[in-house]
């Protein structure tokens, strides 16, 4: 907003230089008829309302000069009461204006006949003179107007840089550093008004390097002045292709792994009383569970697919000293070969084709002072378990493409469903790895071993997606409860809770009926064992072969990877290994 005002101490001085210029007196009003500055006789009146301000009241709303020769026979000056003895001799009134906008008047008075007689002889010389004191005028208050709202955008963006939460480091192109927000001087130990340069605050020389050839940096820098590491990004300042300096931004990689603790922590705890079950075994797991889950031993939770091993490890998690930090699950047969390593232990800038800019955290650094869960440990390639061998051994992580070996305080705790002690002895598993892991032992028993917890797994999963569908279902049919009962669960709890899940979706009525059940709960007839047949290779053949034939009957192999509880990959390492004809189920 344009306002004389603003400028009064420059508006009296304009009215001065004219006045002394020219002998004549001169008054400067806004456009609310208040004088803002006077010579002479109005000087004394300068903040008041002009009482008789038609002449420039009307030069205001009309945006055009006015000369009065003849005071008091002028046409405007017919509604003054002073018309017929007016004290003024001649008046030049000029606007002052800006974008179509009238802020005031400069106002040129003659108060004797010899100023009157030399205002009309060179009345068009006066005319152009005012108005070049009234572009003079609008010019300063312009630049007034504008260096204020400059101040105003300059506050405003120091604000939003301080509330960031990222360091700002703005350098010029001798890489002093020129401007920086709050956050940025306490990361790098900037003193207010202090000059320093890049290279004194941090190791620059890759940053730079990519700055002058115009590109983008990311990475891990190193501190100078302060023992840290932070992450970079910084974004190089050209113009007309010349560098004049760059734009970086400091993530303090603690406060990284601090985020995706957040982000990952729950804060609904997982506690060991939903671990449903109250047979003696499960109250033996739970017991021992409970009673390592407050030391940082290693643990190695064994059970078949669905049977809850990830459940068991998340309780044990939160009824840790640790349970305040990150809990990283990660499955070891459901990522592919090449990429595992970069996931568990991150790499470097260029460690590989593919890497992106900067390098990338491991899940064993983002884990840091939690517990990573190592899942299907025993599809884990064996060149890997040496890295892990280590990590365990040492506590020291070391990215792909890094000679740095990073130290980490984390719990390990690794499931799996397979035989580990066969596998050592057929040359899978290292055995050293396999000692490590299997510092405690927990053993989740199949469902078939728990057949008197079925009713309450039944029981606990009616509710609960009752509660998340929206529906009453009171229970089961005889006939359904019948099939369920004889059905024998390869896919544990996870299909249990799968069948009560989808039951409660298709159900109309209170009660789920056999009509309602999955086909191939109905399909499926009691599981027999030939006698003296207890081979663990044969049994886990038999399983996959019945979870095809179940997802033949849907028309898709991805539901036998369900209800095994195994990812697609490992299906199809399964389905290789044992020679099972897959055409006989899927032409």
């Amino acid at each position: 907003m344009y306002s004389l005002r603003d400028i009064r101490e420059t508006v009296q001085q304009t009215a001065d230089a004219i006045a002394e210029a020219l002998v004549m007196e001169v008054e400067i009003a806004d456009r609310d008829l208040i004088r803002i500055a006077g010579t002479g006789r109005y000087r004394g009146q300068c903040g008041k309302v002009l009482e008789d301000g038609f002449v420039y009241r009307h030069v205001i709303n009309t945006g055009g000069p006015v000369i009065i020769d003849r005071p008091g026979y002028h046409e405007l000056c017919q509604p003054c009461t002073a018309k017929d003895n007016c004290p003024e001799a001649a008046e030049v009134a000029v606007p002052i204006g800006i974008r179509g906008r009238i802020l005031g008047v400069i106002g040129l008075i003659c108060l004797d006949i010899n100023q009157a007689e030399r205002l009309r002889e060179r009345k068009d010389s006066l005319l152009r003179f005012l108005e070049k004191m009234a572009e003079l005028l609008t010019s300063k208050i312009t630049e007034y107007t504008e260096g204020r709202e400059r101040e105003t955008l300059g506050r405003q963006l120091v604000t939003v840089l301080n509330l960031l939460h990222d360091g700002i480091l703005v350098v010029s192109s001798d890489k002093t550093v020129i401007h920086n927000n709050n956050l940025s001087a306490s990361m790098v130990d900037i003193a207010e008004g202090q000059s320093v340069a890049l290279p004194q605050i941090m190791d620059d020389k890759r940053l730079w390097k990519s700055i002058e050839k115009g590109e983008k940096f990311s990475g891990e820098v190193k501190g100078r002045r302060v023992s840290a590491h932070w992450y970079c990004d910084a974004f190089p300042i050209i113009k007309s292709g010349v560098l004049e300096g760059a734009v970086i931004t400091l993530k303090d990689v603690q406060e990284i792994k601090r985020l995706v603790n957040d982000a990952t922590v729950s804060d609904i705890a997982t506690e060991f009383s939903q671990i449903i079950g109250n047979c003696g075994k499960i109250r033996e797991l739970k017991e021992l569970a409970y009673r390592v889950a407050s030391t940082n031993s290693t643990l190695l939770i064994q059970g078949e697919s669905g049977t809850g091993k990830e459940l068991l490890a998340r309780a044990i998690h939160d009824s840790s000293k640790r349970k305040s930090n990150t809990f990283i699950a990660i499955n070891c047969g459901a990522i592919p070969e090449s990429l595992l390593e970069s996931e568990l232990f991150g790499y470097e800038e260029g460690a590989f084709t593919g890497a992106k800019r900067g390098g990338k955290l491991g899940k064993f650094e983002l884990a840091n002072n939690g517990t990573i869960f190592l899942d299907e440990i025993g599809d884990m390639p064996l060149h890997l378990q040496v890295k892990l061998l280590r990590v365990l051994q040492e506590r020291k992580v070391e990215r792909i493409g890094s000679s740095r070996a990073t130290g980490v305080d984390v719990r390990v705790i690794a499931a799996t469903h397979r035989n580990l002690e066969k596998m050592v002895s057929s040359g899978e598993f290292r055995e050293d790895l396999y000692y490590r892991l299997n510092v405690i032992p927990l053993v989740i028993p199949p469902l078939r071993e728990r057949k008197e917890d079925i009713p309450l797994l039944f029981s606990y999963y009616l509710q609960h997606y009752c509660a998340v569908i929206g529906k009453k279902v009171q229970g089961f049919t005889p006939d359904a409860a019948a099939i369920l009962s004889r059905y024998p669960w390869p896919g544990n709890v996870r299909e249990l809770a799968n069948v009560i899940e989808y039951s409660v979706t298709m159900v109309s009525g209170e009660y789920i009926s056999a009509e309602v059940l999955p086909k191939r709960i109905k399909k499926e007839e009691p599981s027999t064992l030939v006698s003296g047949s207890l081979n663990i290779k044969a049994i886990e053949r038999e399983l996959i072969t019945k979870a095809l034939e179940a997802a033949a009957a849907e028309g898709n192999k991805d539901i036998a990877a369900k209800l095994l509880g195994i990812s697609r990959a490992t299906l199809y390492r399964k389905i290789k290994e044992y020679n099972i004809a897959e055409r006989k189920f899927f032409s």
